[in-house]
């Protein structure tokens, strides 16, 4: 397949990653200015997107990394270190990285949490993807 095709199709080089991501706040003050500081400063703000369910005490959104060469695990690790630096941010958990456009999406289980602040449970990852 010629690249024109592959970009059009989001393939090979133009493959568009993603990881889910599941954080529980410990409040239900100040919603919608955390959706609002999380969207800004945590997603957009790290050439990022998302897409999702925002509820007053938990958020569950898909993280659109971009492409590998924009190196997409720097990227959601900056995304977990806002979290991690929250302090209404009880815990989060992620799951492993996978193809936005043609991957396999599998929601994440209880197993891969971490609490904000680094002490992390077992991490699900692709093979070959470096734990965070």
């Amino acid at each position: 397949m010629n690249k024109r095709l592959r970009k059009k199709k989001h393939l090979g080089e133009f493959t568009k990653w993603g990881r889910q991501l599941i954080a529980y706040r410990n409040t239900t003050a100040n919603a919608d200015n955390f959706h609002d500081a999380f969207i800004l400063d945590a997603v957009e703000a790290n050439g990022c997107s998302s897409g999702g369910s925002l509820s007053v005490d938990k958020l569950d959104v898909v993280i659109e990394l971009g492409l590998k060469s924009s190196d997409p695990d720097s990227k959601f690790e900056k995304v977990t270190k806002w979290l991690d630096g929250r302090a209404d941010v009880d815990k989060w958990k992620s799951g492993p990285l996978f193809d936005t456009w043609h991957g396999d999406f599998n929601d994440i289980n209880e197993e891969s949490e971490q609490t904000a602040g680094g002490a992390s449970g077992p991490d699900t990852t692709c093979p070959g993807t470096p734990q965070h």
